[in-house]
């Protein structure tokens, strides 16, 4: 139910998700990889790490959005899981999870979404060099990597969402500009 909400939003968004389980999406965007878990299980029951990276294909993904009723006990167990793999077989699994609550489901996937982008923005394109100076390290000139604009539920408006990095420091940004 969940996930058919999710890929609505994506279209709404110019996102196209492909559907690899009824449960699960993934978007590819530039090359940032992104996956949409909508459990049906309030707590589903994972066996190993292996269990957990197959079924949720974590070594292929940049961001896992966990869409749920109780988002964060999802994430805090998957990422035990992850610490477990990395501790006892010296797995590293370089994905952010992020969790998304279903009781403020577009407005918490606009926010995820938006933190998914900034999580690694040079996978998202080249960018382009703008005016402004990093304001971390003051050397590097900010790129803009992203830039849409859409309806932003959260803000009952049109907004412009601007993704910018430094290539220096790696100082990452996410500015919303309201245009109603």
């Amino acid at each position: 139910m969940e996930c058919e909400v999710v890929v609505e939003y994506l279209k709404e968004r110019g996102l196209e998700a492909r559907r690899v389980r009824p449960d699960f999406l993934t978007i590819s965007v530039g090359s940032l990889k992104l996956g949409l878990w909508c459990p049906r299980e309030e707590f589903p029951e994972f066996n190993d790490v292996e269990d957990v990276n197959k079924t949720l294909e974590l070594d292929s993904l940049d961001v896992l959005i966990i869409v749920s009723y109780r988002p964060y006990v999802l994430v805090d167990y998957i990422n035990s899981f992850l610490e477990r793999a990395h501790r006892w077989y010296g797995l590293k699994f370089d994905v952010k999870l992020l969790g998304v609550s279903t009781v403020e489901l577009e407005t918490s996937l606009e926010d995820a979404l938006g933190r998914a982008f900034v999580e690694r923005p040079q996978k998202l394109g080249p960018g382009i060099e703008t005016e402004y100076y990093c304001p971390q390290c003051g050397k590097g000139v900010l790129r803009l990597y992203r830039q849409d604009k859409f309806f932003s539920r959260k803000y009952r408006g049109r907004v412009v969402e601007n993704i910018y990095a430094c290539p220096i420091c790696n100082f990452r940004v996410r500015s919303l500009n309201l245009l109603d």
